[in-house]
């Protein structure tokens, strides 16, 4: 079921960044959103955020322990329900009361993080493109 979530609809793209990079994160951003069960996205990169997508919030962002662990272990990480993980609060930054969020890291650079409107909203297909996206983003990002 989908959980009624409050943020604005919005788009928000770090301006500093080449018109290859801001293209590729509006391309892939969209693609997420619309092919997936995303209601957020946000890209982190060099200690501050580039991209905001999606329902958001204006709100700084931290990375806490949940990212700390996707960092160390260079892996996705999925919360398939939030409700059962101690400090899914780090997230709430990017949106508050997401059900579902992925995490992936932009090697030890930045991170890709993806809400879901509903709990378990996620495929394996769903992780895979973001993973392989997020590889992507990294290579055009890390220049």
């Amino acid at each position: 079921n989908k959980v009624k979530l409050k943020g604005m609809e919005g788009f928000q793209l770090n301006q500093d960044l080449s018109e290859d990079q801001k293209y590729e994160l509006a391309w892939g951003s969209q693609q997420i959103l619309t092919a997936t069960a995303a209601s957020t996205i946000l890209i982190f990169w060099d200690n501050e955020v580039i991209l905001r997508r999606g329902l958001i919030t204006n709100k700084p962002f931290n990375p806490g322990d949940i990212c700390e662990r996707a960092f160390e272990q260079q892996r996705l990480i999925s919360l398939v329900n939030t409700e059962l993980f101690p400090g899914r609060e780090e997230f709430d930054c990017v949106l508050k009361g997401l059900p579902a969020v992925i995490v992936y890291p932009l090697s030890n650079r930045g991170l890709t993080i993806v809400g879901g409107w509903s709990k378990r909203s996620f495929t394996n297909s769903d992780e895979k493109w973001i993973s392989g996206w997020s590889d992507k983003l990294y290579d055009l990002l890390n220049i």
